[in-house]
């Protein structure tokens, strides 16, 4: 960043430094002369005086350029160029016309357009076996995440930066701005602490430390003067998503990368529309390459109903099929499939209702919002792909055909679109005892005609002492696999085929996975920064994915409950004040159907389980320290 520079004119320099050379090229020859008298000495003066006119010359050029130069800038800054109207503004942005002073008003006019936002939680854990925890517990099949107080076993945090106003303040100019989000994330998967960062050990073979690109993304308003709300954005960001934050389940999230528009007033809300795009290389197919998902998004926002508002979704999604014959290894070699796998072209259609109310301070603590989602084929309210499903759908064909032969060509056909997600639910904050207090009467006359004195105001309501939080959620889906199937004519299910390049068709069967939770977490303070808090939870789920099959929708049943508590160090306000220093005591139980399937290293559940509660048991314990926090 250039600060604007106001250079001195120089219109005496030009003739001083002229009279400067000639005197001394005059005293110059003076003292030759009296020297010297012979004809040559005159000539070495005659030479002396040309190269010292020469020299005066060059200088004058210069002098030349130099005005000239600063004419330009001169004109420049006069001009109002983006840069110099950024710079030439005080810490409230507003225009100032004097040279700036390095003071805490000239620094803070260099930041102002500048932010930075921080998400972190960081502590330990161990089971209660006295070995380490570095295992969350958490059900099989959960859509959403884990159970978050006091059963986070990574290390995580998020770095927002934003740059607003990138070609300044002026009414003239669009009205950019950047974000820029990157995250680390570590999991205690084998030590603390790994010191060994290059080659490949046992204590790297685990995933455990991440580097990820949450964000980075451009948003440009002020396109049209007439509307210059209207927001457009293109890049990677967090794309309007919602959550119930006790058990970090993100139950609308089509965050990715994109392009969209936001902010459309349309008299009854505020219109968004976008196109984001996801992909899937771990399967290459030699007709489409790599697997990809589009999602079409259109919100209508805002939308006063009298006690809240009202937002409207309808989500549209495709997936282009093709054959896929090839992967990649552990090494990240390109080897072929056992068996090649056809999908047909895959959709998708849905949308719903989200309602929110906000009442009394301190927002999001004192809130209530529900939310009804139905999608239909690939509509399941993520921008991912799923190239999973197509997977599954292979997979539990050839469990069911074990005789299929290798080399032969799986065609799943369109099991993908006759996939179903139902989703509902909501979550309540309250920060108590609500406080409500009415203002006090200005100075003036009443109705009655009576002269009203001044009341001094009322003193502020003490901060809540008490919070709890409420939620519950239910998805049911339908995931479409093939489970039966023909080779053409002739031929009986499952029979070898003769031909390995003919394809084998499929049957459709939807598996029915049925997942319900609820919670809630309450918070009593002792002391203005000190308090007691904890957390249940209890899920429930329905042919969920078993260690036998590994099919969704096609397994066991079973319950699972977790229990939290512990002393807190966090201030008055609320569910979401923070920072909180916790420690905690968490325990978990589960039914007998899901023993060995409750401990997952990774979020999100589903394989890599750790001991000593991942073999034949249905309960655990794990204790611990955390710090969690953002601003």
């Amino acid at each position: 960043m250039c600060l604007p520079v106001s250079f001195p004119r120089l219109p005496g320099l030009r003739p001083l430094l002229a009279a400067s050379l000639t005197l001394l090229a005059s005293g110059g020859l003076f003292a030759q002369s009296a020297d010297q008298n012979s004809g040559q000495n005159q000539n070495d003066v005659s030479a002396l005086k040309t190269q010292m006119q020469k020299m005066q010359k060059e200088y004058e050029d210069r002098i030349s350029a130099m005005e000239a130069e600063m004419k330009s800038l001169e004109s420049k800054a006069d001009t109002g160029s983006i840069l110099n109207t950024r710079v030439l503004t005080d810490a409230d942005g507003k225009e100032v016309t004097a040279a700036p002073t390095l003071d805490e008003s000239f620094l803070k006019s260099l930041t102002r357009n500048f932010t930075f936002s921080a998400y972190v939680r960081a502590g330990f854990q161990f089971n209660g076996n006295g070995g380490g925890g570095n295992f969350s517990f958490d059900s099989p099949q959960a859509p959403g995440g884990r159970e978050r107080l006091g059963n986070e076993n990574d290390t995580y945090f998020e770095l927002t930066w934003m740059q607003a106003h990138m070609l300044g303040d002026s009414p003239d100019v669009m009205d950019v701005s950047m974000t820029f989000t990157p995250a680390i994330r570590y999991v205690q998967q084998r030590t603390t602490f790994d010191g060994n960062i290059l080659g490949s050990n046992i204590n790297r073979s685990g995933n455990n430390f991440d580097f990820v690109m949450r964000q980075a993304f451009l948003s440009v308003s002020n396109v049209f003067k007439t509307a210059p709300e209207v927001t457009f954005w293109g890049g990677q960001r967090f794309y309007d998503r919602f959550n119930t934050d006790p058990d970090d389940y993100f139950w609308l999230d089509t965050s990715g990368y994109g392009v969209g528009v936001q902010n459309v007033n349309v008299g009854i809300g505020q219109l968004e529309i976008a196109w984001i795009g996801g992909l899937d290389a771990s399967n290459i197919s030699p007709g489409i390459g790599s697997y990809f998902k589009h999602t079409f998004d259109v919100r209508l926002e805002k939308i006063n109903v009298g006690v809240g508002t009202l937002a409207l979704v309808l989500i549209g999604n495709v997936e282009k099929g093709g054959t896929f014959n090839q992967t990649y290894n552990n090494n990240g070699n390109i080897v072929d499939l056992t068996n090649p796998v056809h999908t047909n072209t895959a959709w998708g259609i849905g949308g719903g209702a989200i309602y929110n109310v906000q009442f009394g301070p301190g927002g999001g603590n004192n809130s209530f919002t529900a939310y009804a989602l139905f999608g239909r084929g690939v509509t399941n309210f993520g921008s991912g792909t799923d190239f999973g499903g197509v997977s599954a759908a292979e997979s539990l064909f050839l469990h069911y055909h074990p005789a299929t032969p290798a080399g032969q060509q799986i065609n799943i056909g369109d099991a993908l679109d006759h996939g179903f997600t139902y989703r509902a639910g909501f979550q309540f904050y309250l920060a108590g005892p609500w406080y409500h207090s009415e203002p006090a009467p200005a100075a003036g006359m009443s109705k009655d005609g009576k002269a009203v004195a001044p009341v001094a105001p009322a003193p502020a309501p003490p901060q809540p002492w008490f919070s709890v939080g409420l939620w519950a959620n239910w998805n049911d889906s339908y995931n479409g696999s093939a489970v039966g199937g023909f080779t053409g004519p002739g031929v009986g299910i499952g029979g070898n085929v003769a031909n390995p390049n003919e394809p084998i068709s499929s049957k459709v069967a939807s598996g029915h996975a049925h997942w319900v939770d609820f919670g809630t977490r309450p918070a009593i303070w002792l002391a203005d920064n000190i308090a007691i808090q904890g957390q249940f939870a209890g899920i429930y789920e329905s042919n969920t994915t078993n260690g036998a099959s590994g099919f969704p929708g096609f397994g066991h049943s079973g319950w699972m409950g977790i229990f939290d508590v512990g002393p807190v160090i966090k201030p008055k306000g609320g569910y979401y004040t923070k920072p909180e220093i916790r420690f905690f005591a968490t325990y978990a139980i589960w039914s007998d159907h899901l023993k060995g399937l409750t401990t997952p290293i990774q979020e999100n559940g589903g394989g890599d389980y750790a001991p000593p509660y991942n073999g034949n048991t249905n309960h655990g314990w794990l204790f611990g320290t955390q710090v969690e926090w953002f601003f």
